[in-house]
């Protein structure tokens, strides 16, 4: 929720590759660096560290920012996730205006994002992020010229199409 989306990825991957014992799948309620050392590791299974690992991993796609009443999308999707044809995709994630679909590729220097109508826009909008740190030549909201600020572009409505060059 910082735009700090590499180092969110970097906790991320800390946090999975420290389950100890790894081959059980599941997290201890005290993580160390060391595999092979000797301690205390809480009850086991935690399922608060389960549970916060998930919740943190769903807001890389979407969440609410309290500050505008708003519904921030894929601030935490990396742009290296959007290379090829397929992209990112959510499928009726549940958000307090309804689920939420929407797909998100790149193909070649055009990025798309289409939401899907199962969500109603909060008082905020719903906002998008743009992934990445390249130049943003054009954005187009359904067909029409768009305005974003600080690589955020507001959607009033839905379904929507979003096309960044």
């Amino acid at each position: 929720r910082l735009g700090w989306v590499d180092r969110a990825h970097e906790l991320l991957d800390f946090f999975l590759a420290s389950r100890r014992p790894a081959a059980w799948n599941q997290w201890a309620e005290v993580v160390g660096r060391e595999a092979r050392r000797p301690r205390f590791i809480g009850d086991m299974p935690h399922t608060w560290v389960g549970s916060d690992y998930i919740r943190s991993f769903l807001d890389l796609f979407a969440y609410v920012r309290e500050s505008d009443r708003s519904l921030v999308l894929a601030a935490g999707v990396p742009e290296a996730w959007l290379a090829g044809t397929r992209g990112v995709a959510v499928r009726g994630l549940r958000t307090p205006y309804g689920p939420l679909d929407y797909a998100l590729a790149r193909s070649g220097r055009e990025l798309r994002l289409d939401v899907g109508a199962g969500v109603t826009p909060p008082p905020g909008g719903l906002v998008f992020r743009i992934p990445g740190e390249g130049a943003v030549q054009r954005v187009t909201i359904n067909g029409r010229d768009g305005a974003c600020v600080s690589r955020e572009c507001v959607l009033r409505t839905v379904p929507a199409r979003v096309i960044v060059r």
